[in-house]
């Protein structure tokens, strides 16, 4: 068992009670034995001095033949002392001359016949004298030797007194019991005054030690409810203070680790946004020459598309392919001018834009595709969307090359789900496709520049690259969400005049468009 300082502070207590209360009833009971003893002799030596003289004067001399009727009045003058055992005559050469019979009420006692004799020092004592003396069954005797002397001083014979301690020893004995009675009920209330203190003393020290094991385990909001004005109390003073300097202390150490986690997490973010920006930049410059080659040619068809156009008249069927060449011509210089927007970093014209109708006009366009014509499109959009800030033709270009993506992924045969609602005061546009998903470990690197997951020859890793620049530059985010199965990019903008100041502006129509899977494109 284990030995706790409660059950040792017990110990120690009860064992110095139990010796004080022995010592204490040891010394009261020898001090009792003491004085009852003292008082039996005094009482014996009183007895004696005053019973010698009467004795004498009743046998007149004649101790040998002292008649029957003397010897009876000198027993019955004797017997008003209850302790006398028995009564002698002594001759000055010690012969005797005169023993009573036992009294009454010692006519058991066994008192060994080499008692008679007395020995010649004790004969000569002048005085009174008196020794106790022990019979064999343990019985303790007083024996008294009185001298007599005559009218001369001279010592005429010595009286021999016998008396019992058996009146004395009963008293004792019942002392004793009473002694071990209250002795008991003194040590059950001192060990029971002593449990109930170790327990006062130790119940602080258990709630301490609770409260300890409670910070240990990081509660840091616990305090020991003590109202004591002792060392106790003090100690739990100091320890709720203590909890307290931990706790303020924890909640510095938390903010700082939050602000640290912020400043890194910033730093990693601008680390990352430097990269982007260039490698963008470096994308940028390619771009621009590549842009500068394609849009002479594509300039050069536009005018001769247009020419073409003025010369056919309103009626003739030719009309609207040349119109639709003329319309594709302008579409991909609004192309080539978005790859010249990687290496620019002006803003550009933010306009009122009803996303619902633009999602739907490009699942309209791209619907009749060869690449689409097994995949199901579809568009989830909430009632009475607000419009958000934007730029048509970009956002057209990103939910166009998202769509590409997700079908090529798709091997052309799958569904795809554009939903469209309100999420935290922005519109969030989710495009989630049943398709083999993002590999992992890829969520963030596939909008890096040339990180592509298909092959040499069907990607260049550039269109989620310019996808997520084009959607930043106009105060959105695109990001790569959770799915269960496929891939899921979720698109946040900003509501229309709410987050970015832009000049009023017609709403753009929808526009017919029937791009090949390779015109939009980058991935």
């Amino acid at each position: 068992m284990k030995m706790t300082i409660g059950r040792k502070l017990f110990l120690y207590t009860s064992s110095l009670l139990v010796v004080v209360l022995l010592a204490t009833f040891l010394l009261l009971e020898r001090n009792q034995s003491r004085q009852w003893e003292e008082y039996l002799q005094e009482q014996s030596f009183s007895f004696a001095r005053f019973a010698t003289p009467e004795v004498l004067k009743l046998f007149r001399g004649q101790f040998q033949d002292g008649d029957r009727q003397t010897i009876e009045h000198i027993g019955e003058f004797l017997s008003f002392n209850q302790d006398l055992i028995r009564f002698s005559l002594y001759a000055p050469g010690g012969r005797i001359l005169f023993q009573s019979q036992r009294f009454p009420a010692f006519r058991d006692l066994d008192i060994p016949d080499d008692w008679q004799a007395l020995s010649p020092e004790r004969l000569q004592q002048g005085e009174l004298s008196s020794m106790t003396r022990r019979l064999p069954d343990g019985r303790r005797v007083l024996d008294l030797l009185v001298p007599a002397h005559g009218p001369t001083g001279a010592r005429m014979l010595t009286a021999r007194y016998l008396v019992s301690y058996d009146r004395v020893d009963r008293r004792l004995v019942e002392a004793r019991q009473r002694f071990a009675l209250i002795a008991i009920c003194a040590l059950g209330v001192s060990l029971l005054l002593a449990a109930v203190a170790a327990r006062r003393f130790t119940r602080p020290l258990k709630i301490l030690t609770e409260g300890v094991r409670a910070i240990g385990e990081g509660d840091l909001q616990t305090r020991i409810p003590m109202e004591r004005n002792d060392e106790i109390g003090a100690l739990a003073a100091a320890f709720n203070q203590m909890v307290a300097g931990l706790a303020a202390s924890r909640s510095a150490l938390t903010e700082t680790n939050r602000q640290l986690r912020r400043a890194n997490d910033e730093l990693r973010d601008m680390q990352e946004q430097l990269l982007r920006s260039e490698r963008l930049a470096a994308i940028g410059q390619l771009a621009a020459g590549v842009s500068h080659e394609i849009d002479n040619p594509v300039g050069i068809i536009l005018g001769y598309a247009e020419l073409l156009c003025e010369d056919l008249p309103a009626d003739d069927p030719r009309r609207e392919d040349v119109l639709a060449i003329i319309e594709e011509c302008r579409r991909c210089r609004r192309i080539t001018g978005g790859l010249l927007g990687l290496a620019r970093t002006a803003p550009d014209e933010v306009l009122p834009v009803d996303l619902a109708a633009l999602v739907s006009s490009v699942l309209e366009s791209l619907q009749p595709q060869k690449l689409f014509r097994r995949v199901d499109l579809e568009l989830q959009a909430a009632p009475q969307l607000p419009a958000i800030s934007g730029d048509p033709d970009r956002l057209r270009q990103v939910f166009v090359n998202l769509l590409l993506n997700a079908a090529q992924a798709m091997g052309g045969c799958g569904r795809v789900v554009v939903t469209l609602g309100i999420e935290e005061e922005s519109l969030v546009a989710r495009v989630h496709d049943n398709g083999p998903g993002v590999p992992p470990g890829m969520e963030e690197s596939i909008f890096q520049p040339f990180v592509t997951t298909k092959g040499c020859e069907e990607g260049t890793g550039l269109g989620l690259s310019l996808c997520r620049k084009l959607i930043e530059d106009q105060g959105g985010r695109l990001e790569l969400a959770a799915a269960d199965a496929g891939a899921c990019f979720k698109l946040i903008f900003p509501l229309y005049g709410r987050d970015r100041q832009s000049s009023s502006g017609d709403r753009p129509g929808e526009e017919k468009n029937f791009d090949k899977a390779s015109a939009d494109s980058l991935g």
